[in-house]
């Protein structure tokens, strides 16, 4: 396999990202360019599920405009995919249409399996991990996985997200006590409905800007690159975040601007999480679902048998 630079678009709840990556011929893959739109499409959904018009525009104009990065690259193949809000529109067809028709891209819509196993996928040759527990908050989904011997043997995903959540619970400017609980509590009887999940003690992996953006509060205020954060690092960044109302949150370093506003019902997910699991530590990867993507186009490419996923291909 020669040289090959790959494009993919990830169309989330929250953003749609661009990653573009150059593949050696021995399968090694690096990031060369990305950009990013946090186009909160989740909050583009009507009562009737159905994505607004203002919503799709805002698609169209971001893929247009990734469209003229991407044509300033050779490139060997686009690889388009959308989760949560594209899944759960129930005007999917149409959306995928227009977006076809104005830029020529096919976007395949990422089933909650899938959107799950690829996450994991993404992470498990990153860890050294052999039991463990994967977790990825999107804007309107979270995904969580269960390996063992490093094999995925249990997924669910949840119609829930960072901005689903903060919407829900109405967070607000300066969120109360009694939301926060309320959130917690709402959570909490989520992941205790998976009766695989509680109390195995496995390690959590975070995936995810909620994770990454928790992940770097931490190294920030303690001047480390550790990637390990104990029930009471994470409690502590909690407790200081909620206690500041969304525009000096701004301030705390390694926090993203753009995630000012949902960044609590993000970690409250991942505290509940570490809660009912009974983890030792919860550790943030810098790796993604767009990894388990490419992965997998890189193996098909060194064995053609296997099946494919690409812009023009849905999975089964």
């Amino acid at each position: 396999m020669k040289d090959k630079v790959v494009a993919l678009i990830d169309m989330g709840s929250n953003s749609i990202r661009l990653a573009i990556y150059q593949i050696d011929n021995v399968g090694n893959y690096k990031e060369i360019k990305k950009e990013k739109v946090a186009a909160r499409l989740i909050n583009h959904i009507d009562e009737q599920g159905k994505l607004s018009k203002e919503g799709i525009q805002l698609i169209l104009k971001t893929l247009k405009e990734f469209k003229e990065v991407i044509n300033s690259f050779e490139i060997f193949k686009v690889i388009g995919f959308a989760t949560a809000v594209i899944r759960q529109a129930s005007n999917q067809k149409e959306i995928l249409s227009e977006i076809k028709r104005q830029t020529d891209y096919s976007f395949i819509v990422l089933s909650e399996y899938e959107e799950a196993y690829y996450g994991y996928l993404g992470v498990i040759d990153s860890i050294d991990i052999v039991d463990g527990v994967t977790i990825d908050i999107g804007g309107g989904s979270t995904e969580i996985t269960l390996f063992q011997n490093r094999k995925l043997v249990e997924y669910h995903s949840f119609p829930f997200g960072a901005v689903s959540l903060n919407t829900k619970f109405t967070l607000g400017e300066q969120a109360t006590h009694a939301q926060l609980a309320e959130l917690r509590t709402f959570i909490l009887s989520q992941f205790q409905s998976l009766p695989w999940l509680g109390n195995v003690k496995y390690p959590i992996i975070g995936i995810g800007g909620t994770a990454r953006n928790l992940g770097k509060i931490y190294q920030k205020q303690n001047n480390t690159n550790q990637i390990h954060l104990q029930f009471d690092d994470v409690n502590n960044i909690l407790l200081n975040l909620s206690s500041l109302p969304v525009n000096e949150r701004a301030k705390i370093k390694g926090l993203s601007k753009k995630r000012k506003d949902i960044i609590i019902p993000g970690i409250t997910t991942i505290l509940t999480l570490m809660e009912v699991v009974q983890t030792r530590y919860f550790m943030f990867s810098e790796k993604s679902i767009r990894d388990g993507i490419l992965k997998e186009k890189i193996i098909e490419a060194e064995s053609p048998k296997q099946n494919s996923i690409d812009c023009n291909t849905k999975l089964g």
